[in-house]
This record gives C-alpha cells, sequence and structure tokens, in this order.
C-alpha cells in the first residue's frame, strides 16, 4: 500500500495497513525555521537557502529528503505565482529595533532584530475605519494567475504514491481575515454591532477565493488530493464569537466554498484548520463540508481525544491531536512525551479518519530528544 493509498483509506475512515504520518507538509503540520535547524542536524544533513512557507510564522517547506526520512505520507504543491498584480500596501522597512513588513491585505507585521522567532501582528489597513465609506477605500489585493508548469512537481509526486495537497489559501478565513484588516478589537465588536459590515467584507471575501481557488485548479486539475481552508474559531476555552454568530454570518460562506471546490474538483476533500476549543461548532463544521479537522488543539476545553472520536469520528478524520505541542512536546520528558503519543494512537487510530501529526506547527522551544521520541513512539505503534 502505498502512501496515497493508505491516506484515501483513512480519509474514508477505514484501517489501512498503518496510520499516515504528516510532518512537515499539511497545514499547521510544519516546522519553524529554527527547529527544523535541529533536525537537520540530527539527521547529519545540511540544506542551503531554506525556503520560506509562512513568513509571519517562519515556517519552512520541508525537503523530500527529510519527509523522506521520517516517513512522511503528504506532500504538498510549492504554490508560486505570477505576480500580475501588486498591491499598493505592500513594503518592507526596518528601524533600529524591528524588521517590518506589509503584505497585500495591508496588514503589518514587525520583528524584533534580537532574539526574534517570528512576527507579530503589528497594524492595519482599517484598523481606524468607521463606516462604509471608509470601508470603500480598501484596496482588495487581487489573485494571482500559477506559474505555468509548476504542476509537473505534483505529477512527480502522485507518480511516487504520495497524497497530494495545499497549505496555501487566499487571505485567511471568512471569519479570522477580518481582523487583519480591520484589527480583532474592531472587527469581534463589529460582528455584533453591525453585522452588514462584515458580511459586504465576507462576500468580497467569497469572490476573491473563488477566484484564486479557479487559478489554482486551472494549473493543478485532477492533481490535489486535498485542499486546507484556515479560519480560527476557537481560544483555549471557548470559540472567538458566538456560535450564533459564526452559524449566521460564517459558516454558510464555508459552505459555498466547499461546493465550489467540490464541484470543481469531484473527489477531493477539504481540509479546515481551526485551532482551539471547537467542540460546539464541530457539528457545523461537518455541515459546512469539511472531511477533516486540523490541528484537533487536544488542550482546548472540550477536545479530549476521548469524547472527540466518539462523537465524530465516524464523519471527520482529525488530521493532528498526536500530541500536545503547548506542553507536553516543549516542555514535557522524553517518557512523557511517549506516554502521551501512545495513549492518543490508541484513542484517535481504531477506525481510520485519523492522520498523525503534532497539535500545531513545531517551534523552536522542542528539544529534539522529544521529537525524536514522539516520532519514534509513532513508528512503534502506527500498525493496525
Amino acid at each position: 500500500m502505498n502512501s496515497r493509498e493508505r491516506l484515501q483509506m483513512a480519509l474514508n475512515h477505514q484501517e489501512p495497513d498503518r496510520i499516515p504520518l504528516d510532518l512537515g507538509s499539511g497545514h499547521a503540520c510544519k516546522f519553524t525555521k529554527y527547529f527544523y535547524k535541529k533536525l537537520l542536524d540530527y539527521f547529519g544533513l545540511k540544506e542551503d537557502n531554506l525556503e520560506i512557507a509562512q513568513k509571519p510564522y517562519q515556517l519552512v517547506y520541508a525537503s523530500d529528503k527529510v519527509m523522506d526520512l521520517l516517513g512522511c505520507d503528504v506532500r504538498n504543491a510549492r504554490v508560486k505565482y505570477v505576480k500580475e498584480h501588486v498591491s499598493p500596501y505592500v513594503r518592507e522597512w526596518e528601524d533600529e529595533k524591528y524588521t517590518y513588513f506589509t503584505n497585500d491585505f495591508g496588514t503589518t507585521y514587525r520583528m524584533p532584530h534580537k532574539q526574534s522567532l517570528y512576527y507579530d501582528l503589528y497594524d492595519t489597513a482599517l484598523g481606524k475605519a468607521e463606516d462604509e465609506e471608509d470601508d470603500a477605500k480598501y484596496i482588495w489585493p487581487c489573485p494571482n494567475r500559477l506559474v505555468p508548469g509548476t504542476r509537473k512537481e505534483l505529477e512527480d509526486y502522485r507518480t511516487a504514491g504520495f497524497l497530494t495537497t495545499t497549505c496555501q489559501v487566499f487571505g485567511n478565513g471568512f471569519l479570522q481575515t477580518g481582523p487583519l484588516v480591520y484589527g480583532y478589537e474592531n472587527w469581534l465588536a463589529m460582528l455584533v454591532a453591525e453585522p452588514e459590515r462584515c458580511e459586504a467584507f465576507i462576500d468580497k471575501l467569497y469572490q476573491k477565493k473563488i477566484e484564486w481557488y479557479g487559478y489554482l485548479f486551472d494549473e493543478y486539475d485532477g492533481l490535489l488530493d486535498v485542499t486546507a481552508e484556515a479560519d480560527d474559531f476557537g481560544t483555549q476555552r471557548g470559540t472567538f464569537c458566538s456560535p450564533k454568530v459564526l452559524r449566521e454570518l460564517i459558516f454558510p460562506y464555508h459552505k459555498k466554498l466547499n461546493e465550489f471546490i467540490k464541484k470543481s474538483q469531484p473527489g477531493i476533500k477539504t481540509t479546515l484548520h481551526t485551532c482551539g476549543s471547537v467542540y460546539e461548532v464541530i457539528g457545523d463544521i461537518i455541515e459546512a463540508g469539511y472531511d477533516c479537522l486540523n490541528p484537533v488543539q487536544i488542550a482546548a476545553t472540550n477536545m479530549e481525544p476521548e469524547r472527540l472520536k466518539k462523537e465524530f469520528g465516524k464523519v471527520i478524520t482529525f488530521w493532528g491531536g498526536g500530541i500536545n505541542t503547548q506542553a507536553t512536546l516543549p516542555n514535557g520528558s522524553p517518557e512523557q512525551v511517549r506516554e502521551e503519543t501512545k495513549r492518543n494512537i490508541d484513542l484517535f487510530a481504531p477506525g481510520g479518519g485519523f492522520v498523525f501529526s503534532p497539535v500545531h506547527n513545531i517551534q523552536d522551544d522542542v528539544p529534539i530528544e522529544n521529537f525524536i521520541a514522539m516520532w519514534e513512539t509513532f513508528q512503534a505503534n502506527c500498525k493496525y
């Protein structure tokens, strides 16, 4: 059984020859630049010019050599664009303390020169907007077409027997793009006090996403097994806003987007990346058409593996949840890492519907011995 066959069985809630593994490929399954260097040192490898997958978080595209060594069953499309449209917001600069950049949505991030690991959100384009007249001044980014010929990469992965995915998205989700344009406090207040302004923004974002997916499928038609959208609904203890607001304003657009994706690419599976405690809305996520949930933040309220598997394990695939990356993986002992990894495998794996990956990207503070303890425990317990 090759990797693609293994994933397809698991995604269809069947038990393949072993549990599928994603380390370094899917959404929120990657390595920060600094941890990745630890991994290279461990394997005695050297890679020059690391390719950054997500600039704010300093995540890298892991090389095929590293993913082969780890036994990763997934490969992603390293989407590259023809720069037909350049947003007037885009720029980079620095001062004596920070390096800054503004992306095409007008979101500004900054990173300290010293002791820095990633960029923090610093400013937004409509942070001072007060009404629809101010909203109308916003300059929407235009999706760019993909560089012609990049589909060969995925053709080669298919030939080699890997499952293929893309972790890139246009902007963020229908809930979480708003804070990147208006700022968190403004956007969350608008959702309750001025929902009509939010819906106008969300509807425009939906149209832009449809255009972006059109370009994506023009290049990768028939070659993508799984896509991913990102929309963090959860905090550590609950949802960012009430489930009622999510159901009225946000989920209808996720459902429409899934319908478009699955009509455009029959047979494709879709993943929703959403952090935090999302137990209250997992049923809504399923109803919106998502096949997979990532990263499965098991340390958040009501997100215990036993509860999730029992209530939702037959209808959605848990792509993640392998080990707690907030506490155990960075701060536990190797033995604690082994115990938790084994326990979560035993809970999530039966009946399929599980892809092993840690809860979120591997950060710089994770000791390499803990990562290896997790990986070795998976290897020893991955057979059905």
